[in-house]
């Protein structure tokens, strides 16, 4: 049975719509990835009572993102148009200027009048909060929905990249612990060439030779660090598949993952080794650029 995907994007967008007063009130709404939870909602005056409503709306279903949500209503529910006095004025009075300016004859008249839009606004209809509420959450949780479900889908595909790259991740730290002690015995090696042609012509205490290789083998051991990588890629593969948001959690284990990783580079003493280590630095932040869109 495949397993339930329970990665969840913040980048996400949905609309709904409901009837309102003969016309159709509609409802968008975006989401980006962000450290916390913001929403924004922009809509004519009428809305204002009821942002604070759209914004407890949004906490209660979602842990993380910014959201940005937009209402706006057709022109069929605004009232019959209504004369602009300060635009007509403004407007007769450029024209009538423009003619003066230019020696042009004639008058400005009422039929030309009427033809400047911005001289007839449409009014701006008034709701009572009980007549707004219904249609406007009912079109919100519309939008929401669809935005859930556009945000649950973007995190298959969040799921599925992170997976890969996890295992990747994986892959490089079985090269690395395969490489170890080769590698151990190289820098060893190189170690005591180069003690021996500074101690040329010197007695050497054989004895305290080795055992000063071998406190530069220790030093340079990096058993522990592959070890806590181990259990940082099972604790993140639990936390993909953990119901709920997990999106700061991941990013701080992918700050450890880093450190140990850096940790590995800079103990390393072996140009292989030193190379897996950056090809697994590159693995890590590929996660981290992609942790920072999980809820």
């Amino acid at each position: 049975m495949e397993a339930t995907v329970t990665t969840e994007s913040m980048t996400g967008y949905g609309s709904g719509q409901r009837p309102l007063r003969g016309g159709t009130l509609t409802v968008e709404a975006r989401s980006v990835n962000h450290r916390f939870l913001e929403a924004s909602v922009r809509g004519p005056r009428w809305s204002l009572p009821l942002e604070g409503e759209v914004r407890e709306a949004i906490k209660a279903r979602f842990a993380r993102g910014r959201f940005d949500v937009y209402l706006r209503l057709d022109e069929s529910a605004n009232g019959a148009p209504a004369l602009d006095p300060a635009a007509a004025r403004a407007f007769v009075d450029s024209l009538r200027a423009l003619g003066r300016e230019l020696g042009l004859p004639g008058e400005v008249d009422l039929p030309l009048l009427a033809a400047f839009r911005d001289a007839l606004r449409p009014q701006e209809p008034s709701f009572a909060e009980e007549e707004l509420r219904g249609p406007l959450l009912g079109a919100l949780g519309e939008a929401l929905e669809s935005l859930a479900g556009m945000r649950r889908r973007e995190g298959g595909a969040l799921d599925r990249d992170l997976l890969g790259h996890l295992g990747e991740v994986e892959r490089i730290c079985a090269e690395i612990r395969g490489r170890v002690p080769e590698a151990r015995e190289a820098i060893q090696a190189r170690l005591r060439e180069r003690l021996l042609k500074l101690a040329e012509g010197l007695a050497l205490d054989a004895g305290r030779l080795e055992q000063e290789l071998i406190y530069a083998a220790e030093r340079g051991d990096i058993s522990e660090e592959l070890s806590r990588l181990a259990s940082h890629i099972a604790q993140f593969r639990g936390m993909l598949a953990a119901p709920g948001p997990a999106g700061r959690k991941l990013d701080f284990l992918v700050q450890e993952m880093n450190r140990e990783a850096n940790t590995v580079a800079s103990k390393s003493g072996d140009l292989p080794l030193t190379q897996r280590a950056v090809d697994l630095k590159s693995a890590i932040e590929r996660i981290r650029e992609q942790v920072q869109n999980v809820e």
